[in-house]
């Protein structure tokens, strides 16, 4: 079952967070997986992503408790990265490729979900709804 989850990020700096989600039972197929995510205005939104990050990097590690018994659990963490970037030269996987908010100074939230695709192709998603805040910064020196 997908979680619910908010992230935040700033304009103006590395977006780089852990994040990791325990697990009870045997570690998922995740060889040959790839790990996706994409922030869109609103879930369901049709044509291209805002942003999409096509292959996050991911570990999946024994927490506690013994590998293949019933005390297992496991953390899946995942490492995304989003570059602000130059807005005068906008690139795939960068905050400045983000539209502007509707006023100066504000923040924007747009929705997000992260799906694990494994080898054989089946796909589940492992965040959403998630809502992600991109606030526009201040240092930008």
């Amino acid at each position: 079952m997908p979680v619910p989850q908010t992230l935040t990020a700033s304009r103006n700096a590395t977006w780089a967070p852990t994040l990791v989600y325990p697990y009870q039972g045997p570690a998922l197929p995740l060889d040959g997986a790839h790990i996706a995510m994409q922030i869109r205005l609103y879930g369901g939104a049709l044509g291209d992503a805002l942003l999409t990050l096509p292959a996050i990097a991911f570990t999946d590690t024994l927490a506690s408790g013994t590998a293949g018994q019933s005390d297992e659990l496991r953390w899946l963490s995942l490492s995304p990265r989003v570059e602000p970037g130059d807005p005068a030269n906008a690139a795939a996987a960068t905050w400045a490729a983000m539209p502007a908010s509707g006023e100066a100074g504000d923040s924007r939230s747009d929705d997000f979900d992260i799906r694990i695709t494994y080898a054989d192709g089946a796909s589940e998603l492992l965040v959403s709804p998630g809502v992600f805040i991109l606030a526009p910064g201040v240092t930008t020196v």
